[in-house]
């Protein structure tokens, strides 16, 4: 068995990953917390550190798991029941851009979307470290934050190929680059949302509605490449 699953579930690992999220949840990196500080904070003897961790890196890339672990694959699920729904006939009738089924489209958004700023709001302190930690001094957990962006753009991109929430025209690499893209800017959206309470419906809408851009733009510049295409081939025929 793993380190990792040996303490998953161990009261003191836990208790510390809070008290670091508390302590670091204004201004502080995760590179500036002392170990006795973490210590103190949690309640625990600062032996108990090296019981979990290895280093404040692992300390922060246990923290990142947390949220993947807690948000992936909640959020693949409800864009699949979305899409699902959709399939069935329970989202609203809207008309086709280039084969794009606009309704769909905007119903899985929509709920995506939502769900994903459900989570940052109940989970702040996460979503701060996160964001901070992206531009931080420890080149492990940034590397770590982008392999967890890139992993919510991967699922992003394989639900939408297997649902076709696009037309088959669209190539699959400018699916999985256009769901990156999204995936970043959601997370780095996420910290707006928490510091402008007043506006937060707004800037889940301006999410919305940079998702359907990005995706519907993707569609339409390929469908008018196939025509711009057509005539040089049949030219050619």
């Amino acid at each position: 068995m793993d380190r990792d699953r040996e303490n998953a579930a161990a009261p003191g690992k836990r208790l510390l990953m809070e008290a670091a999220l508390r302590l670091t949840s204004t201004s502080r990196s995760l590179s500036s917390l002392g170990l006795r500080e973490l210590a103190r904070e949690a309640g625990l003897n600062p032996n108990t550190f090296y019981r979990h961790f290895k280093d404040v890196d692992d300390l922060g890339l246990a923290l990142i798991r947390d949220i993947a672990g807690r948000l992936r694959q909640p959020l693949r699920e409800l864009r699949r029941e979305a899409a699902q729904r959709a399939v069935t006939g329970e989202a609203e009738v809207a008309p086709r851009l280039f084969g794009i089924d606009l309704g769909r489209g905007r119903r899985v958004c929509q709920e995506t979307v939502q769900l994903f700023f459900d989570f940052v709001e109940a989970h702040p302190e996460t979503f701060i470290i996160g964001v901070r930690e992206l531009h931080g001094a420890s080149p492990v957990l940034r590397a770590a934050l982008r392999e967890l962006m890139d992993a919510f753009g991967a699922d992003m991109a394989e639900d939408i190929l297997e649902f076709q929430l696009l037309p088959p025209l669209v190539d699959r690499e400018v699916v999985l680059r256009i769901s990156n893209l999204v995936s970043r800017n959601l997370f780095q959206m996420s910290l707006d949302y928490l510091s402008e309470p007043g506006q937060r419906e707004a800037i889940r809408r301006l999410a919305e509605e940079q998702v359907l851009m990005l995706f519907t733009g993707a569609s339409v510049l390929q469908a008018l490449g196939q025509l711009q295409r057509a005539p040089v081939a049949s030219e050619q025929a």
